[in-house]
């Protein structure tokens, strides 16, 4: 079944106040392309999931297009904090749930499991089980041992960007998985976005790469440089020189205003071009 998309199909097809799980890690392979469109045209209201945040939850936030965010972690790595975000965060206009990774992992593994709850030792002696109400502390029936119990979380969508994919929805991701995996197989509908779209025989070739089975995915969108400005190992390199572009825009109105009009949209390759072509990043940052 071939479950070839574009864009702005995907676009259209997540609703107003969808809760979209979002994979990669802050700024590794972040499923830019299809977030910059959600950011431009998408309608709203989003529920967002992600274990560590990055761009992708800065950039909906940015754009009035989030209502809640369940995170382990927000922000730019050594480039600094997430503004959008913490204006957000400090202003209290959103709704945000403080998870850890494992918890997220967990929350996700539940709905794959098809159980309401996973129970966990995690959060005891630490703040997390004080800030987040969601996890509920429960007596193990079978020893009485006080256990966490962690909700499950259940994303309407999860968009995921891999190395390569083939028409029918199996993907392949050279490095860390990151909770993609999950993220893919909680999901009622997946969407991938990848480097390049080969054959069903010459993505079977990388073995256990293939790490996201054509029977959890929706629908697949071919987008070289689809992960930009996070990076896509081993082919380029996070680009350090537009998150700064970003950071410096997200300061003031004016500036986001038009940082927005040059690179937010739903037509890939018009950012593309917008940042001085493939070429250009090639020579920048082509690992």
């Amino acid at each position: 079944m071939n479950k070839l998309m574009r864009i702005d199909e995907v676009v259209d097809a997540i609703p107003r106040g969808a809760t979209i799980a979002i994979g990669g890690s802050s700024l590794s392979r972040k499923p830019m392309a299809l977030v910059r469109a959600l950011a431009a045209r998408g309608q709203g209201d989003f529920g967002l999931i992600v274990d560590v945040g990055g761009p992708d939850v800065d950039l909906l936030l940015g754009t009035g297009k989030v209502r809640s965010v369940v995170y382990a972690f927000v922000g730019f790595e050594i480039m600094g904090l997430a503004p959008h975000f913490r204006r957000a965060r400090e202003s209290g206009t959103v709704e945000f749930q403080e998870w850890t990774e494992f918890t997220v992992m967990a929350g996700l593994d539940a709905t794959v499991k098809r159980v309401p709850f996973l129970p966990t030792h995690v959060g005891f002696g630490t703040d997390v089980l004080t800030v987040n109400r969601a996890f509920k502390i429960f007596n193990d029936p079978f020893e009485g041992e006080p256990l966490v119990a962690i909700p499950a979380l259940k994303p309407d969508f999860a968009l995921v960007h891999v190395n390569l994919a083939d028409p029918q929805g199996n993907g392949v991701i050279l490095g860390d998985g990151h909770v993609d995996v999950l993220c893919a197989k909680a999901a009622k509908r997946t969407v991938l976005s990848a480097e390049r779209i080969v054959s069903a025989e010459e993505l079977q070739r990388y073995g256990r790469d293939v790490q996201i089975h054509r029977i959890h995915v929706d629908g697949v969108v071919e987008a070289p440089w689809g992960a930009h400005f996070t990076g896509c190992a081993p082919y380029y390199r996070a680009d350090l020189r537009h998150v700064q572009e970003y950071l410096n825009a997200a300061r003031a109105p004016e500036s986001w205003q038009q940082y927005c009009e040059r690179y937010v949209t739903d037509r890939h390759q018009d950012y593309i071009q917008a940042l001085g072509g493939p070429e250009t990043l090639v020579g920048r940052l082509e690992v």
